[in-house]
């Protein structure tokens, strides 16, 4: 195993919650497109990744933080037009690690722990209590799948399903009032199982759809559902 491959792994939980910058994002999809452990990795995470913001309640930073990160940001402009001081030599990620108090890298690395936890615990546990299964259809010939629907969200779990080129991905759907809606991509492993969210409140649905799909998704099916779960 690579130093790089191993660099890699470590951000898989940062990437899906969204803590890489632009730049780290990139190189890690680039990644992704050749390593197929790290690719599950993002896939067994990404139904926990998916429902954990609605497991907890959503608070304000407390105010002293947002007044020490405005002082940073202002200190910044105005010392634009003269000699920087030491403090201003320093990069404002360091500076952003003494006023949160530590490291960013750990934090971030530590994100993949707090995932694993969340899907060993058990994502279903994340929506609720009240989970009923729901058999879906398929087209594909040894392939089942099943949707987990909690009360305001869901997890599609599939099995058998063959794996995809590199440039297309499968991608969940939600049909109702007559419309199509887009929900999250995802990839299988190669044992043909694959796992996704549904971070969607389907009350008022009439079903969930699967299809596969260039690689980032579509806005609209470019074919007929191949797996149809029926609400």
């Amino acid at each position: 195993m690579t130093g790089d491959h191993t660099t890699y792994r470590d951000e898989v939980g940062a990437y899906l919650l969204g803590a890489l910058s632009d730049a780290e994002r990139a190189s890690f999809e680039g990644h992704l497109v050749d390593c197929a452990e790290c690719r599950h990795e993002v896939e067994r995470l990404r139904p926990a990744a998916d429902l954990l913001p609605r497991s907890v309640e959503q608070v304000e930073p407390p105010p002293g933080l947002k007044r020490s990160l405005m002082e940073v940001v202002e200190r910044e402009a105005n010392e634009r037009g003269g000699a920087p001081s030491e403090e201003a030599r320093t990069p404002i990620a360091e500076r952003l690690r003494g006023l949160l108090g530590g490291s960013l890298r750990p934090a971030l690395a530590g994100a993949a722990v707090v995932l694993a936890i969340a899907a060993g615990f058990g994502v279903a546990q994340l929506g609720g209590e009240d989970t009923r299964t729901v058999v879906a259809q398929t087209t594909l010939p040894d392939t089942s799948g099943s949707l987990k629907v909690h009360d305001d969200d869901a997890i599609l779990e599939v099995r058998g399903m063959p794996s995809l080129d590199r440039g297309r991905v499968y991608q969940a759907w939600v049909q109702r009032d007559g419309m199509i809606e887009p929900e999250p991509t995802f990839e299988v492993g190669a044992d043909g199982r694959g796992t996704v969210a549904v971070p969607e409140d389907l009350s008022d649905a009439q079903a969930v759809l699967l299809t596969r799909e260039p690689r980032g998704g579509s806005r609209a099916p470019s074919e007929k559902p191949i797996l149809t779960v029926t609400l």
